[in-house]
């Protein structure tokens, strides 16, 4: 079960690369599918897996390049499990 769901985020991620470059400017909406995609990949390999070291190192490009466009993940007081993509605000956590 946990590989077809890696190997279905590792599809949307590269269907949403590939309509990305076509356009040539890459939303933000677009980026957040990407980091989606890399997180899973991240978070559900075995943390020695080259891949997993990978997709981690991916994700955390990703974060950056979100927050260069105004994208925060999770505000100040929140569990992880709240966190999500959102506009930067006041309380925002900004990428690192």
């Amino acid at each position: 079960m946990r590989t077809a769901t890696h190997r279905a985020c590792l599809a949307v991620g590269v269907l949403v690369s590939t309509f990305g470059a076509a356009s040539g400017k890459v939303s933000g909406q677009t980026l957040i599918a990407r980091w989606l995609a890399q997180n899973s990949l991240c978070r559900g390999l075995p943390g020695d897996d080259p891949r997993s070291i990978a997709a981690c190192e991916k994700r955390q490009a990703i974060g950056r390049e979100l927050g260069h466009l105004g994208w925060c993940y999770g505000k100040r007081d929140q569990m992880a499990y709240q966190m999500q993509w959102h506009r930067c605000e006041a309380d925002s956590l900004r990428p690192e």
